[in-house]
């Protein structure tokens, strides 16, 4: 059987005419020479014709390296078009066609098994999970099972309550989020999936000060601060939403919040079953009622926008519309 080696050598003799990556790479910079200043539809046609030689049968770290030394081709060449060429010789540019396949298979097997007033999800709803929680936890009237320890269970409840009052992400609650107040204007830094900004902050139903101390409690139980968020998600993502899946069981989630986490339904081994409360679904909830809670009519043209304020995008509409549409 022929090696990895060999079999890209034999596709790249077949596409390219030659077989090493280096001598794709001079190709590569004779054609970019050539169409370097004939308009962006040539740069695209490059982009597609040489991808395949980046990413065929490589590693990651490999891939980056190759995108690397293609756009040093680009910068010493440079060109009309030399700006739009490195836009398009990213990692981004490369799996955004798959991304957008998964995500458009994604939405095929999700759909709303409950009609619209039945899914509606209030105000008052939130505030009162919330507050329900902190009720416990200053209480202390939370009951703790045989094989728990109260810790655990403080800092399951927490972490529910977190998600539902600020709509931050797993990893940004127990590791990243950081929440200042300047006056009366809270913000939210340490933001993931690409967002560097600083956000203005908006919180639901608790206190700055009740916020930053349940923060502190919960980062004190996951001692998460030296952990990638692949090694966060790994150790406490699938325990966090068995035990969110225990409130509901226990009839601990407000029935309307309830009836939302398992209207959506979810594919499992190709099928579509019943949803369950998640973090992620805190966050769908969070954006529903956001939207309506924090809109300001001088700055948000809609509640699409007014979500996609509070919850990072920058204003990227798309993602947003997908967490008012569920």
């Amino acid at each position: 059987m022929a090696t990895v080696q060999e079999q890209r050598r034999e596709v790249f003799k077949e596409v390219y005419g030659v077989s090493i990556f280096s001598d794709v790479l001079e190709l590569f910079e004779a054609d970019y020479n050539r169409y370097k200043n004939k308009g962006f539809t040539k740069i695209q046609e490059l982009y597609k014709h040489y991808s395949y030689a980046i990413f065929f049968m490589y590693s990651p770290s490999s891939i980056r390296n190759n995108l690397v030394k293609f756009k040093n081709v680009i910068k010493k060449n440079g060109g009309k078009y030399q700006s739009n060429a490195l836009e398009a010789f990213t990692i981004d540019a490369i799996y955004s066609p798959i991304k957008a396949k998964d995500e458009s298979r994604h939405e095929k097997v999700t759909e709303k098994v409950l009609n619209d007033e039945a899914t509606e999800i209030s105000k008052q709803s939130v505030i009162n999970q919330i507050e329900a929680i902190k009720k416990e936890l200053d209480t202390k009237s939370y009951s703790v099972g045989r094989n728990q320890k109260e810790e655990q269970v403080r800092a399951y409840r927490i972490l529910f309550m977190l998600a539902l009052a600020t709509g931050r992400r797993f990893t940004e609650i127990l590791k990243t989020l950081e929440i200042k107040k300047r006056g009366t204007k809270l913000t939210f830094g340490g933001l993931l999936k690409g967002n560097s900004d600083t956000i203005e902050g908006h919180i639901i139903a608790l206190s700055y000060k009740d916020t930053k101390k349940y923060l502190d409690e919960l980062r004190a139980y996951a001692k998460a601060e030296e952990m990638t968020e692949s090694q966060i998600n790994a150790k406490y993502a699938k325990v966090f939403n068995n035990a969110l899946k225990r409130f509901g069981e226990k009839g601990q989630i407000d029935s309307d919040l309830l009836n939302y986490f398992t209207s959506v339904k979810r594919e499992q081994k190709g099928e579509l079953v019943d949803g369950e409360p998640n973090i992620k679904g805190c966050r769908d909830i969070y954006a529903k009622v956001g939207s309506v809670m924090f809109h300001d009519e001088d700055i948000d043209r809609d509640y699409t926008q007014t979500a996609s304020r509070i919850l990072g995008h920058r204003y990227v509409i798309q993602s947003s519309e997908g967490y008012l549409n569920k």
